[in-house]
């Protein structure tokens, strides 16, 4: 059993989630190794778990000719009852063209930076170029006062983390359940974000895939467990975690 775990150029771990998978793995006895992009790995064995960004998962899976949706999953059709606010799709310039549509959350699928408000033109700063129009998620505005990460794995809640808000806060569990209920297509391993709104109801902040997921505070063993499920479904191999 081997993992490629993503590092910077200096060789240190790329972010506290790679370190994490990196503790979690080796405890379970997986050679690992470390890698820079996805696209110096010359080994190409499915099997091999490769901890990193989206880009580069994308990058390795491309390269093992495994086809998998240029779209996150970010807002399942199954959950939009749960989201109780408006979530739409555009791109950055058209959003900018477009003032009667500002005042509005946005967030790309691939991180490419982190969701912010855009309420006037400098918001746009940094954002906004002639030479690509990003493609967006746009959401109504709602203020969540306490967010939770729920880790799902085959179906059952793996932990549930606090990374927002107030301590003493707590969210409707039935409608956590319900959620996965009704994520019918739901992969082997993946988060639903849930938040606490102003008028204290329990509302699905996003979705996101297992396989490149900030940790949040996640035991390093559950998160090997974690990633190497939805990795050994992405790539039609066995979960030698599967305990």
């Amino acid at each position: 059993m081997k993992a490629y775990i993503q590092t910077s150029e200096n060789g240190e771990f790329y972010n506290v989630n790679a370190f994490i998978a990196y503790e979690g793995l080796s405890h379970f006895g997986f050679e690992t190794e470390k890698y820079i992009d996805a696209d110096d790995l010359i080994d190409f064995h499915p099997e091999d778990i490769v901890v990193g960004g989206i880009g580069n998962v994308r990058k390795r899976l491309r390269h093992l000719k495994i086809f998998h949706p240029e779209k996150e999953i970010d807002y399942p059709e199954e959950l939009k009852p749960f989201l109780k606010r408006k979530i739409w799709s555009s791109t950055i310039n058209t959003l900018f063209e477009n003032k009667d549509k500002w005042n509005i959350f946005i967030k790309t699928e691939t991180k490419l930076f982190a969701g912010k408000i855009v309420a006037d033109e400098k918001d746009f700063l940094g954002i906004i170029s002639d030479d690509r129009d990003t493609e967006i998620w746009c959401s109504e505005l709602m203020n969540f006062k306490t967010e939770w990460r729920c880790f799902i794995r085959y179906g059952e809640i793996l932990d549930i983390r606090r990374y927002k808000g107030a301590w003493d806060t707590a969210f409707d569990v039935k409608t956590v359940q319900s959620a996965l209920e009704a994520f019918t297509s739901r992969p082997r391993a993946f988060a639903m974000d849930f938040g606490l709104n102003n008028n204290n109801e329990t509302v699905l902040v996003e979705v996101n895939d297992g396989h490149s997921l900030g940790t949040y505070g996640i035991s390093a063993l559950n998160y090997a467990k974690f990633l190497s499920a939805r990795w050994s479904e992405l790539t039609s191999t066995e979960d030698y975690l599967n305990f």
